[in-house]
């Protein structure tokens, strides 16, 4: 019994982190990837946090079978279909003005691979924010 309260706490200290990201502070970090097969999660240092930010919403809004769910002036969470079987695969962008970084996770809702889906969609992201093609 002892066991399973202390399992019950850990998921619980673990969903509570997770869900309780406050987008507006640099109080909490995007969840780790705990399935590294299946999750990609970087973190990018920009001079501009605004305008990068800005850009990097353009180009999600402009991203094929991708659509931002939820907004806040320094968090994006997108769902992205992917192009064969449709799955869908989360998208979260976190910006921390006080430390000049912008935190990007992209992660497959199932299974425990993704054919480099997600480190491919991250790459492309950087690579649209780098060369200003955010249309």
């Amino acid at each position: 019994m002892d066991k399973l309260i202390k399992l019950l706490f850990v998921v619980f200290i673990l969903f509570f982190n997770a869900n309780n990201i406050n987008a507006e502070t640099d109080e909490f970090d995007l969840p780790p990837c705990i399935v590294v097969t299946h999750c990609v999660k970087e973190n990018w240092e920009v001079k501009d946090i605004d305008q990068s930010f800005q850009k990097i919403e353009t180009a999600i809004s402009n991203t094929p079978r991708t659509t931002i769910v939820e907004k806040s002036p320094y968090y994006i969470h997108a769902e992205a279909k992917t192009r064969w079987l449709k799955y869908t695969d989360d998208l979260l962008i976190k910006a921390f003005p006080n430390k000049g970084i912008i935190q990007v996770r992209s992660e497959s809702r199932v299974g425990v691979g993704d054919n480099g889906v997600n480190k491919k969609r991250i790459n492309e992201l950087a690579y649209r924010l780098i060369t200003n093609q955010v249309e």
